[in-house]
């Protein structure tokens, strides 16, 4: 009796550790999304007439969120898409202006603006 018990109490705990990692996964694979689309521009475009771009800040910002994500700090995600965003529109660390353009589109329909309270960028 107390194996069946120990066995239905592990079965219970592992499918709880599985769900709970289905929705973490789901919960940053847009910020997975878009570090494939900053690497495919990065690829695509490494300069801008010939100086060499700079695309790790976009990469580490991501970074930061999706560990941000991770915790539960909904804050740490809103404030640092409305700093990714801010990034692409003004261009920084040289990137390619149609590569920002084009991530900033991207961007606009992976994020999940109402989950983070984000503000949609103009």
């Amino acid at each position: 009796m107390k194996s069946i018990l120990v066995t239905i109490v592990g079965v219970f705990c592992a499918l709880t550790l599985f769900a709970g990692g289905v929705a973490l996964a789901q919960t940053t694979n847009w910020m997975d999304e878009l570090s494939s689309s900053v690497n495919f521009y990065k690829n695509r475009y490494p300069a801008t007439d010939n100086v060499p771009a700079n695309w790790d800040p976009y990469l580490s910002e991501l970074t930061l969120m999706k560990k941000a994500a991770i915790r539960g700090d909904q804050e740490t995600v809103r404030v640092g898409m409305a700093k990714w965003f801010k990034m692409l529109k003004d261009r920084d660390h040289g990137i390619n202006p149609k590569a920002a353009d084009e991530l900033f589109r991207i961007a606009v329909l992976a994020t999940p603006f109402e989950e983070y309270k984000i503000a949609v960028p103009k």
